[in-house]
């Protein structure tokens, strides 16, 4: 009996309650509503309270305190003037010994016109221009002409290139087609032979225009021809583009071997130029015979002009007159004969 009471007496009392508390229970949402308006109310009267800025009173807070740099002076006066100075009095910016910045002195002379040197501005051309021809003083001094040597040859003008023609070391001719055979030996090595040699090759190449062909053989003891590169042609044209294919080959041109000219000047023939130049420092060790020279002649049917620039290292040539084959070459073949002294100003 005694354990029921208190189920009977909490029922009872949640049955009394229940009604009596009814009253006090508020909706969720009133609450939140109440909770943000207190929040917003507290953020307005915030906001309008004056600001914690630190400005200096009596301007209704719009004025600001100075401030400013001071320089102390080492001077113990300056010393004892900072000190009585007071806190709160604004600092007064001190500039001791300031810069005076002076515009530059301006030269009232007038202008000195300069001299400079009047240039030929160049027309305008299509394609990779003119092949630079690099000229040296060593290549200068060779191709001046000797006291001795036979005169500059006068036949085709009186010393500039003739239309449709060139000149190589001297020599001028016209034509179409031109060979240049040139001795590679070991000896053109020597005194910068062959070097000059390549020099007056670009420098006779430029002269030539888009309607000549030309062709380069170099010669030892075997012979080497320089064709171009699409394997076409067997010559070049004088074209800016094919010079520059010859340009470039002729860095690895090197002297070499011995010196043979017979199967080279054959070979010159073989496509009938007009012109042919031979350049050689073996015109006596290694001279042609006779019946040689008779074979060339018999097989220059066209009637090419054969030219013959012989290199040497004295003043005269070692051999003259009939005794000296590239000069009766070039007599039986309508050309002219010309010697350089290499070692001439060294």
């Amino acid at each position: 009996m005694s354990s029921t009471l208190p189920n009977s007496n909490s029922g009872q009392l949640s049955d009394w309650l229940r009604p009596h508390l009814k009253w006090i229970t508020v909706p969720s949402w009133l609450l939140s509503g109440l909770f943000h308006a207190i929040l917003a109310a507290a953020i307005i009267i915030i906001s309008q309270l004056p600001s914690c800025r630190g400005d200096i009173g009596g301007d209704e807070g719009e004025a600001f305190r100075d401030v400013g740099i001071h320089i102390r002076s080492s001077d113990s006066e300056n010393d004892d003037e900072s000190e009585s100075e007071s806190d709160d009095a604004p600092a007064e910016v001190v500039y001791e010994n300031p810069l005076t910045i002076s515009e530059p002195e301006t030269d009232s002379a007038p202008p000195v016109a300069l001299q400079l040197p009047k240039m030929e501005t160049p027309l305008p051309r299509i394609g990779a221009g003119a092949i630079p021809v690099p000229v040296t003083n060593s290549a200068n001094d060779l191709l001046q002409p000797n006291d001795n040597s036979n005169p500059r040859p006068t036949s085709l003008g009186s010393g500039a290139p003739v239309a449709g023609g060139t000149s190589f070391i001297g020599i001028e001719d016209v034509g179409r087609r031109f060979v240049y055979v040139i001795d590679r030996s070991f000896s053109m090595d020597n005194d910068g032979a062959l070097q000059a040699a390549k020099t007056e090759l670009l420098a006779s190449l430029a002269r030539l225009n888009e309607t000549q062909q030309f062709q380069i053989i170099f010669y030892s003891g075997i012979f080497d021809v320089l064709k171009p590169r699409d394997g076409r042609f067997d010559m070049f044209w004088g074209t800016d583009a094919q010079r520059m294919q010859v340009s470039g080959r002729l860095r690895s041109i090197a002297a070499k071997g011995g010196t043979h000219h017979l199967p080279a000047l054959n070979k010159a023939l073989e496509g009938n130029p007009d012109v042919i130049y031979l350049l050689t420092d073996g015109a006596s060790e290694t001279a042609l015979t006779g019946y040689e020279l008779n074979q060339i002649k018999k097989r220059n049917r066209s009637g090419t002009h054969i030219h013959c620039i012989e290199f040497g290292r004295t003043t005269r040539p070692a051999l003259d007159g009939a005794g000296n084959f590239l000069r009766e070459l070039a007599k039986q073949n309508q050309g002219q004969y010309v010697y350089r002294n290499v070692k001439r100003n060294r």
